[in-house]
């Protein structure tokens, strides 16, 4: 038996209650920090956390903390983590990872130096469907895979009097939907396949203005609300900075050829693989995975085996602590994605094909 790792939260906002829940279930929480504190403070009541924190170093230095949680928003995604790898605590992250390849990059080599575990929410790695088919694509029974193609796309901004919030200004969310939705795409991508060498982006703001924040509330209070009609507006409006939806053409290193689609406009999730002996297909909700066999008209289900573990988000990181491994998803993991961004925004810039 394992001593239990003890988590340190930093940041409170709306992905920080999903977090939470999962360490709860596979660790033990004994502090948590925010810059607002009384979003901290009602964190700490939902989850029984015995310590919120005042500042990030009263966290960092306390040996009741083994590990820290990074919540925040993009932009302190990498001054967060370089601090708590320099104070020796193990370190998992909400994606994206950083707002540019090196700064992605000075936190894996800061995690090579320390010796410290990493982990970033790679949330779609835990569908079992997906687990295994990634176990099929690795046997080979596709044959040649022609096309990967993948869909993840939310409506929560279809509306254009959703205010303007953090996750559309670039210095604190750096890229848009990109970074939000389509870096699961990305990463994914990899996973199933292989890495990607080069990509061709297409970045678009399709509402161009929005009314400023009025009263400030987590995003899924302010998702509540705006649907329930009581979220309080401004008739000024403000610059969007970022895009609603990214369009992004793919090129494996396998030869294999894809495309990435992401919007926060719209709803759609899917990935669909071509393969010369069969094409698989899978879906959200339900989390179902579809086989059509060469020479076969429609798609069938696919029974996922019970041998497969329940796993959320943190379990990999979790383990890599205790077993002193290293096991993806990693730091490098979200580098590798943070690269391939990078070269989107470039594409987009410059209308042309990137190498990665």
């Amino acid at each position: 038996m394992y001593d239990p790792i003890r988590i340190g939260m930093i940041g409170a906002g709306h992905i920080a209650g999903s977090h939470a829940a999962c360490w709860q279930n596979e660790a033990v929480i004994t502090a948590v920090c925010s810059r607002q504190r009384s979003k901290a403070e009602q964190l700490a009541r939902k989850f029984d956390i015995p310590v919120v924190c005042d500042d990030i170093p009263s966290l960092l230095n306390r040996d009741d903390v083994d590990a820290v949680g990074i919540t925040t928003p993009p932009h302190l995604h990498h001054p967060i983590a370089m601090q708590a790898m320099r104070a020796g605590k193990h370190v998992f992250c909400e994606k994206p990872l950083a707002l540019t390849g090196d700064e992605a990059r000075q936190m894996v080599e800061l995690a090579e130096k320390t010796g410290v575990k990493t982990g970033v929410q790679s949330g779609m790695r835990h569908f079992k469907s997906l687990r295994h088919l990634q176990q099929i694509i690795k046997q080979g029974a596709l044959g040649q895979i022609f096309s990967f193609h993948g869909a993840w796309s939310f409506d929560w901004a279809k509306d254009p009097k959703f205010p303007l919030t953090w996750r559309f200004k670039r210095d604190e969310a750096g890229t848009g939907v990109l970074g939000d939705l389509g870096v699961y795409l990305i990463d994914v991508a990899r996973w199933l396949l292989c890495e990607i060498n080069s990509v061709w982006g297409d970045m678009n703001i399709c509402i161009a203005q929005r009314p400023p924040l009025v009263d400030y509330h987590h995003f899924g209070e302010l998702r509540r609300q705006h649907q329930a009609g009581m979220l309080k507006t401004s008739h000024d409006r403000v610059d969007v900075e970022n895009e609603d939806v990214c369009h992004l053409l793919l090129r494996f290193e396998n030869g294999v050829s894809g495309t990435i689609r992401s919007s926060r406009l719209h709803v759609e999730h899917e990935i669909k693989i071509e393969g010369e002996r069969a094409s698989y297909l899978w879906h959200l909700k339900p989390d179902q995975l579809l086989c059509r066999k060469a020479g076969e008209t429609d798609y069938s289900s696919v029974t996922i085996p019970d041998t497969y573990s329940e796993e959320s988000m943190v379990t990999r990181f979790l383990n890599n602590i205790r077993q002193n491994k290293n096991e993806p998803p990693t730091f490098f993991d979200g580098l590798k994605a943070q690269l391939l961004m990078d070269a989107v925004v470039q594409s987009d810039r410059d209308r042309c094909w990137v190498d990665v």
